[in-house]
């Protein structure tokens, strides 16, 4: 049992430093947008933000943030989803600023997503060269306009999308989001999706800057109306096409206001990984059980090891479970540092790295969950409102 376990501790080693090798290898050269440096000579290129608000958002916050914009030529456009409203506040807000437009949509169209169809409607308001999408999750420093055009405009950037810095308020947030981005990034290159001779895309979809020109060279929204994942298909419509597609890090320009409850979490990722396994039972036991081998069953068996040299009459350089808490305990350090380097990328708390196990269970539960839809069931609760469209 004992060399079994070795031997798997140390294929878990070789697979957790190549995935931190494939990640650093995969962030360098990610740009960072220059900083705004006051008010610059010659012409302002305009700029369009469609800020769509969808039911249970809150976008007093975001709505200010994007009226406070330090950029010339500006005009914001608030498409207001079916079911959703505006708080007083923030209405009052857009209807004294000259530049904003309140959009009230009504229901949405057979065969569309609700957010396709908001980001349409607003597109169709908008007047300026330069469009930018954006969530009411979404907080925009004051600068980051100003500072995406630059960047944009620099590298002659036709879709630039960003990772802003996530808050992690809530125990569960801290616990949570480290993991799901440990596991989703992991295999994606952020210097392939930069790279404009590779086929590799990908973007973050409440940041979405395009030149207008291209987002309806592409049929922008309204050619992936159904697709609820429209922001990864929009970005492989770009690089197909043969247009510039840039990720950068956005730390500095805006910040993901997160969820603080593990249901809202539940719900929220339960329906990527359905999208993702097309809600196969099969494929969802599969993937949850490769989670849980890679990323909590290396920490059990450092325990289960130390537990058995605890009680072995035994020497301890003689005990056969030496090993496995030697090269398992490198497993791990590898693992928390390649956290703890995503999570400085992204400007992330992680002060919970050693709860991974946990993480590790919760999502495992998650994905098999998304495909459990029995009526009065913990799963099917939980993973009903995941299936909505959004």
């Amino acid at each position: 049992m004992a060399t079994i376990a070795f031997f798997f501790e140390v294929l878990m080693l070789l697979a957790a430093a190549l995935l931190f090798v494939f990640f650093v290898r995969g962030t360098q050269g990610v740009p960072i947008p220059p900083e705004a440096r006051g008010k610059r000579r010659g012409t302002v290129a305009g700029l369009s933000a469609v800020l769509i608000v969808e039911p249970g958002d809150d976008a007093e916050h975001a709505v200010a943030a994007l009226l406070a914009q330090e950029y010339a030529k500006l005009e914001v456009v608030v498409a207001v989803c079916a079911g959703a409203r505006l708080s007083e506040p923030a209405a009052a807000r857009l209807e004294d600023d000259p530049r904003a437009t309140i959009l009230e949509l009504e229901a949405t169209p057979a065969g569309w997503t609700r957010s396709n169809d908001a980001y349409v409607s607003g597109f169709r308001r908008t007047h300026h060269a330069n469009v930018l999408f954006v969530d009411a999750n979404v907080l925009l420093r004051p600068d980051a306009a100003e500072r995406a055009m630059a960047l944009a405009r620099q590298r002659g950037i036709d879709l630039l999308t960003i990772f802003p810095a996530l808050t992690a308020t809530s125990w569960t947030e801290r616990l949570m989001i480290p993991f799901f981005l440990q596991l989703t990034l992991s295999g994606v290159s952020l210097r392939k999706i930069n790279d404009p001779d590779s086929a590799a895309a990908g973007g973050f979809a409440p940041f979405f800057l395009f030149r207008r020109e291209v987002y309806e060279a592409l049929g922008g929204h309204a050619s992936v109306r159904a697709d609820r994942f429209a922001d990864s298909v929009l970005a492989q419509l770009v690089k197909d096409r043969g247009y510039r597609l840039l990720v950068a890090n956005g730390t500095e320009l805006a910040v993901l206001q997160g969820q603080n409850r593990l249901a809202d979490i539940w719900t929220s990722w339960a329906q990527s990984f359905n999208e993702v396994i097309d809600n196969s039972f099969k494929q969802a036991a599969l993937l949850a059980s490769l989670v849980l081998v890679l990323f909590a069953l290396p920490w059990l068996l450092v325990v289960l090891a130390a537990l058995k040299i605890a009680v072995s009459p035994e020497p301890v350089a003689s005990s056969p479970w030496l090993g496995v808490v030697i090269i398992g305990g490198a497993n791990i350090l590898v693992g928390i540092l390649h956290r703890r380097s995503l999570c400085t990328l992204l400007a992330i708390d992680d002060s919970l790295a050693l709860l991974q196990p946990l993480a590790a269970v919760i999502t495992a539960g998650m994905i098999v969950g998304s495909t459990l839809h029995f009526e009065g069931s913990l799963f099917g609760r939980l993973t009903r409102g995941a299936l909505v469209e959004r």
